[in-house]
């Protein structure tokens, strides 16, 4: 009987430098039938000259563009992997990550025993070469409260850790969210966890995650990275499916009128009106004379560097 095929979706932007170690690792695993996709996000050095040589050598391998229709992004980039995927499992990857060899045959051999959807694995965080092992990216990946502690962070996993069956993933209306440019995981798997019953979980490191001066991760623009952070958390809130337990929409709700806050008092109007718009204005829970303390509290601090009193207003009762 053949092994079922697993789809491995690699989104790669100029990374021909890196990816060839990426690549080695999945020639490497130990379960053979999977076909990996790579999809490149618009690279301008050598990437697809690399990438032919895998092809040439293993018919396993498949190199394809983002549609210019699809933003740029690795979400496009992965959403597009999906649609072209073949495979009964998906591993979403990547591009300068490392597999151990025994992955997917460990992953699949247990969500065969499981009762569960999908399965993460622990990683190790690695600078320069994987014999420069930091340590774990997270000590806790389960939790008996796993949504909540996702939501919040105490327990964290990533998206290359996780293997998913896919007729799991064809149940939701959409995967990535293209318009975010980070948190987009963490939005992902919490709607992932807010419908599932748990997760099979390998508490053996099966991945190692790169750290290094042009990993998205570790070296994103803050304020880009804190507003998209916000963002995604403001979805998760006002995502109508998503029936939230009373102490996760209380995080939800001080973690974004904190931020508001924040971008206030730090006078950064075209954030603070961003976020008065898409949370402040048409949260229910905040009547006119709230709203009102907050509009006024942005001019305040922006014009006379001073509105504690009208900002001090503006909370939940």
């Amino acid at each position: 009987m053949e092994k079922p095929l697993v789809s491995i979706i690699i989104p790669t932007y100029n990374r021909a430098h890196l990816i060839c170690e990426t690549l080695n690792s999945v020639l490497a695993q130990t379960y053979t039938n999977w076909e990996c996709i790579v999809v490149d996000d618009g690279s301008t050095d050598n990437t697809a000259e690399v990438i032919s040589i895998y092809i040439k050598n293993d018919a396993r391998f498949q190199y394809h563009h983002r549609p210019i229709d699809k933003p740029k992004g690795a979400n496009a980039c992965r959403n597009y992997g999906f649609q072209l995927s073949k495979g009964d499992y998906v591993n979403w990857f990547d591009d300068d990550d490392v597999m151990d060899k025994d992955k997917l045959h460990v992953q699949i051999d247990d969500l065969k025993k499981s009762k569960f959807n999908f399965s993460v694995c622990q990683t190790l965080v690695f600078e320069n070469s994987i014999e420069n092992i930091i340590g774990l990216r997270s000590e806790d990946i389960f939790s008996k409260d796993f949504f909540y502690d996702y939501l919040t962070q105490k327990i964290v996993w990533m998206t290359p850790s996780a293997l998913w069956k896919k007729f799991f993933l064809k149940s939701f209306k959409y995967l990535f969210d293209e318009t975010l440019q980070a948190a987009q995981e963490w939005e992902f798997h919490c709607r992932v966890l807010s419908v599932c019953s748990g997760y099979n979980v390998v508490e053996k490191p099966l991945v190692y995650i790169r750290k290094h001066n042009n990993s998205i991760t570790y070296n994103s623009n803050e304020n880009d990275r804190s507003w998209h952070y916000l963002l995604a958390r403001k979805k998760l809130y006002l995502n109508k499916e998503i029936k939230l337990t009373p102490k996760s929409s209380e995080f939800l709700q001080n973690y974004l009128l904190m931020n508001f806050k924040k971008y206030v008092r730090s006078r950064r109007i075209k954030e603070s009106f961003k976020v008065f718009k898409i949370y402040i204005f048409p949260e229910k829970r905040f009547g006119l004379k709230i709203k009102f303390h907050a509009f006024i509290a942005i001019f305040s601090y922006y014009i006379i560097h001073k509105g504690h009193v009208f900002l001090k207003n503006v909370r939940y009762n």
